[in-house]
């Protein structure tokens, strides 16, 4: 064989073994940290988006509630949402970090609820953080906490003397 066949036969090698591995993903291999799909970001994101539609039997789905069933949890949130007056208009996951058998997930939520002060309905843009537990090997929603932009305002009574 001459240079150019060799050097032809070494490019046609080299394109293959570059091509065999472009459409691979690589997965997560670590053994003591296996994966469950949904991930907790996908079912934070299912979970939140059926809060907004106010679909709470779809809700309950991704939501670990031991103390109620489907209609009970349907119900309280029904009322929960209509007595505040709550309406989730758009929100953006910001992070998740899981830790063994629990995670968390940061969101930035805007949403609007009657305002406990002047009974008037308020818009919010505020950053919570949804905890979840693995359960039966999947994701569920056990709890949400706010932690910035959280209570409105309290507007200052200014008193003559």
């Amino acid at each position: 064989m001459n240079n150019r066949h060799i050097t032809a036969l070494l490019i046609l090698i080299f394109t293959i073994a570059v091509s065999s591995c472009a459409d691979k993903v690589v997965e997560d291999t670590n053994p003591e940290r296996p994966t469950y799909k949904p991930s907790p970001t996908e079912v934070t994101d299912s979970f939140l988006k059926a809060l907004k539609e106010e679909n709470f039997n779809k809700a309950y789905d991704y939501a670990y509630v031991p103390s109620s069933d489907e209609a009970g949890y349907v119900i309280q949130m029904r009322n929960l949402f209509k007595e505040q007056q709550i309406k989730i208009n758009n929100f953006q996951i910001l992070g998740t970090q899981i830790f063994g058998l629990s995670a968390t997930v940061v969101v930035e939520l805007d949403s609007s609820r009657k305002s406990p002060t002047t009974g008037k309905v308020i818009n919010m843009n505020q950053k919570s953080k949804y905890t979840l537990g693995l359960f039966d090997k999947k994701w569920k929603v056990t709890g949400g906490d706010c932690f910035e932009n959280c209570l409105e305002e309290i507007p200052e009574i200014e008193i003559a003397d």
